[in-house]
């Protein structure tokens, strides 16, 4: 269920340094997601040569329709940045934005997860359980330290180095701002564990019912879809308001970080968003 973010990290987190790297990125995502993908499921060769079809497909239909909405979220967020001050409302429309394009990736990729899930074999399923297992351990050694110190630490690590990608080198107080931010923030680890375990449950039953193929074609169209929307929205409420409560305040952190940024740091961020949006308006033409 996861595998459909991979185009989106490719394009909004990693770290470029140049337009060419986020070219060669985008060029190859096709085979990196197959890659990524055959780390939970270890597909046999018949499978493979039916997935990649599908995955080029994707990265087309991406190529074409989405490319030029990034470029346009991409714009957006940087006349914003341009402004001594956002609204912390301004970073929660962004925000919605990333996901609403998230899940028109979701939604287009759902007809590739029918087509593939039942040719999955129970060795296959055993598999990708025990990966979901693999990559939760991974999740709590990073975010589910033993004491509330180290969690903070953390956090902080992390939110400098995503800060410092759009901004530059911050500063002594803005770093002391960000770390007293995190410590009066309502964010709990165990929480989000308890969801993420949810969330594997929930694809693990996804992925089995399709294999079962006791479901016609609309049916599972409406079962991967449904899925995608609990992991955007989940069912448990007290998880869903915990959320909600940790997003807002993200919002107005990355705000008050924002107003305290100088000229420099501000035009580090245009620069950065720049870099973007010159490769991503050079890809949606197809110029390699």
């Amino acid at each position: 269920m996861r595998a459909t973010q991979l185009i989106v990290i490719f394009l909004l987190t990693i770290s470029i340094a140049s337009c060419s790297l986020v070219k060669t990125a985008y060029n190859n995502a096709p085979e990196a997601m197959h890659w990524w993908l055959d780390g939970y499921f270890d597909f046999t060769e018949s499978q493979s040569k039916k997935l990649k079809p599908a995955l080029h497909a994707l990265h087309d239909w991406h190529r074409k329709t989405q490319l030029p909405l990034y470029v346009e979220l991409l714009q957006k967020t940087q006349s914003h940045l341009s402004k001594e001050e956002i609204e912390s409302s301004t970073v929660c429309e962004t925000m919605k934005s990333m996901q609403d394009l998230m899940q028109n990736i979701q939604l287009e990729s759902s007809s590739t997860i029918v087509e593939i899930a039942p040719l999955l074999s129970d060795k296959q399923l055993i598999y990708f359980q025990k990966m979901l297992q693999k990559r939760t351990a991974k999740w709590k050694s990073e975010w589910l330290q033993e004491t509330q110190e180290e969690q903070i630490e953390a956090r902080l690590e992390k939110t400098m180095d995503y800060a410092e990608k759009i901004y530059g080198n911050l500063n002594k107080n803005q770093k002391n701002m960000l770390k007293q931010k995190l410590l009066t923030s309502n964010y709990k680890a165990e929480i989000s564990y308890t969801e993420i375990l949810r969330r594997n449950e929930d694809a693990l039953q996804i992925v089995t019912s399709l294999k079962q193929g006791n479901l016609d074609q609309e049916q599972k169209q409406t079962l991967v879809k449904q899925g995608f929307e609990r992991l955007r929205n989940s069912p448990n409420p007290m998880y869903q308001n915990y959320a909600n409560q940790v997003k807002q305040y993200s919002c107005e952190m990355i705000a008050d970080l924002h107003a305290t940024t100088d000229i420099k740091q501000k035009q580090h961020a245009k620069a950065w968003l720049e870099s973007f949006i010159t490769a991503f308006e050079s890809l949606s033409l197809n110029n390699p």
